[in-house]
C-alpha cells in the first residue's frame, strides 16, 4: 500500500464517495478512509481497513451498508474510476443507490468513453472492430437499466443542458434504448437474447450518429451564433463522415443506416439523399425524432433551451408556412445567393461602395436564416413518421418527469 493508515489534511487531498458505489467483491486496489471533526484547519483522516484480505466480502457489504461517507486520497482516484467503470453494471442495479446517483455514474463513464472514441478518430483513423467492441461491452453492462421507463428521470435531469456532442451522443442512445423496449411491437418477433442485442447495437448506432462531426471545423461546430446556409451544408456532411468512420467497424447494416439517414425527412426534404417515407429505414426514423428533440431542449448560444413540452409541440405540429419554410430549406440545400440585389449610390468611393453591398447583403441573407428558423418552429410534422412521433410522445409520458398530457 502506498499511502499511510492516517493523514491530516485540509480535505483537499480526498474526495467524498458514497459506500455503495462500491463493489466488495472487487474492493482491493484502493484505500477506503473515514473523517473526524476538524481541529484547527485539519481533518483527522484514518484507513478504515488496513488489510483487506483479513475481512470477507459478507462483512465487508455489512460495513459499507453502514457508513453513509467515505474517502479516497487523490493518489487514488485513478484506481476507483477504474473500479467504477469496471462494475457499471453492479452500481445501476444496486436496488437501494438514487437513481440519480445512477445516472451520474453512467454519464461521467459513457461521455468518458464516447470522448476517447471522438478524439481518438479527430486524425480520420476509421473505428476499429475492437473499439466498437469496447463500447457495445459499455452498452451491455447498462442496457438493463437504460432501457427501463424510470430511468427517464435521470434523462430529465439532464434536459436544458449545454448541448455538447457527447452528453448529447449519450442522451440519444439512452432516448433510443427506451424508446425500443417501449416498442417492441414495431420489431419483429424473436427470442430475448436477440432482442437485447438488437437493442445494445441500436444503441451503440445512437452514441455513434455524431462520430462525423469531428471532422467538420471547430469553428463552424463552436459558432456564437446561426449558421449560415453554406456553414449549415458543411454540419450536413458529418452524416457521410460518420458512415466513412465506421466503416471498418462490423456494425451490422441497419445500425450504419441509422447513422447515414438519421436526418432525412418524412416528406424528402432531409439530407443526405433526399429519402422518404418508406424509403427511410426504421431505426433512422427513430433516431431522427429523438436527435431533433434533444437538440431542440438543448442550450446553445443562439437559443435558450425548450422545454419537453415545447420541442413536442413544434415536432408535431403542422406547419402553416410549409411553402415559404421549402423555398427557405432549398435555397440551403443548394447553397443559393440571397435572391435581392444592393446598390450604394450615394457613395463615391468604389471599394467602400462594394464593401457595404456586401456588409448589406449578409445581414439579407442572415435575416433569411432567422426566418428560416422561426418557420421551421411553427412545425415540423412533415420531418417524421406521425405514428412514430406519437409513440415517443406516449412514452416519456409514462415518466413522472414529464407532463406531457397536452400533446395526447
Amino acid at each position: 500500500m502506498d499511502l499511510k493508515v492516517e493523514y491530516l489534511d485540509d480535505g483537499s487531498s480526498f474526495q467524498t464517495v458514497d459506500p455503495l458505489m462500491l463493489n466488495p467483491e472487487y474492493l482491493t486496489n484502493f484505500s477506503i478512509f473515514e473523517r473526524f471533526p476538524k481541529k484547527g484547519n485539519k481533518y483527522r483522516f484514518r484507513c478504515l481497513i488496513v488489510d483487506m484480505d483479513s475481512i470477507t466480502v459478507d462483512k465487508l457489504t455489512s460495513v459499507l451498508k453502514s457508513w453513509e461517507v467515505v474517502y479516497v486520497h487523490k493518489k487514488h482516484l485513478k484506481y476507483y474510476n477504474k473500479h467504477i467503470k469496471d462494475n457499471l453494471e453492479y452500481i445501476l442495479k444496486h436496488g437501494t443507490l438514487d437513481v440519480k446517483k445512477k445516472t451520474a455514474t453512467l454519464t461521467k463513464v459513457s461521455t468518458d468513453v464516447i470522448k476517447d472514441v471522438f478524439d481518438t478518430h479527430l486524425t480520420g483513423t476509421v473505428v476499429s472492430p475492437d473499439t466498437i467492441k469496447r463500447v457495445e461491452k459499455l452498452i451491455s453492462h447498462a442496457i438493463d437499466f437504460i432501457k427501463d421507463i424510470d430511468s427517464l428521470k435521470g434523462i430529465a435531469d439532464l434536459i436544458g443542458h449545454d448541448y455538447e456532442t457527447h452528453t448529447h451522443s449519450l442522451k440519444v442512445a439512452w432516448l433510443i434504448a427506451i424508446f425500443i423496449n417501449a416498442n417492441r411491437d414495431l420489431f419483429p418477433k424473436q427470442p430475448n437474447a436477440h432482442f437485447k442485442q438488437y437493442l445494445v447495437t441500436a444503441t451503440v448506432a445512437g452514441l455513434m450518429h455524431d462520430l462525423g462531426k469531428t471532422k467538420i471545423p471547430k469553428n463552424i461546430l463552436n459558432k456564437k451564433g446561426k449558421l449560415d446556409n453554406l456553414e449549415y451544408i458543411t454540419v450536413q456532411s458529418h452524416t457521410a463522415y460518420s458512415l466513412s468512420l465506421l466503416f471498418e467497424s462490423t456494425l451490422p447494416k441497419f445500425a450504419m443506416q441509422a447513422i447515414l439517414y438519421h436526418h432525412e425527412n418524412e416528406d424528402g426534404s432531409g439530407y443526405p439523399c433526399g429519402l422518404k417515407d418508406e424509403q427511410i429505414p426504421l431505426l433512422a426514423k427513430i433516431t431522427h425524432i429523438i436527435d431533433v428533440f434533444d437538440a431542440l431542449t438543448a442550450k446553445r448560444s443562439y437559443k435558450e433551451p425548450k422545454t419537453p413540452f415545447e420541442a413536442l409541440r413544434i415536432m408535431a405540429g403542422e406547419n402553416p408556412h410549409i411553402e415559404a419554410l421549402t423555398k427557405f430549406e432549398e435555397e440551403v440545400r443548394e447553397n443559393k445567393k440571397v435572391p435581392i440585389e444592393t446598390i450604394v449610390r450615394n457613395e463615391p468611393d468604389i471599394k467602400r461602395r462594394r464593401l457595404r453591398e456586401k456588409e448589406m447583403m449578409e445581414k439579407e441573407a442572415q435575416k433569411r436564416v432567422e426566418a428560416r428558423l422561426k418557420l421551421r418552429d411553427q412545425g415540423m410534422a412533415h420531418c417524421f413518421d406521425k405514428d412514430l412521433m406519437n409513440r415517443f410522445i406516449i412514452t416519456i409520458n409514462k415518466s413522472q418527469s414529464f407532463d406531457l398530457s397536452g400533446l395526447l
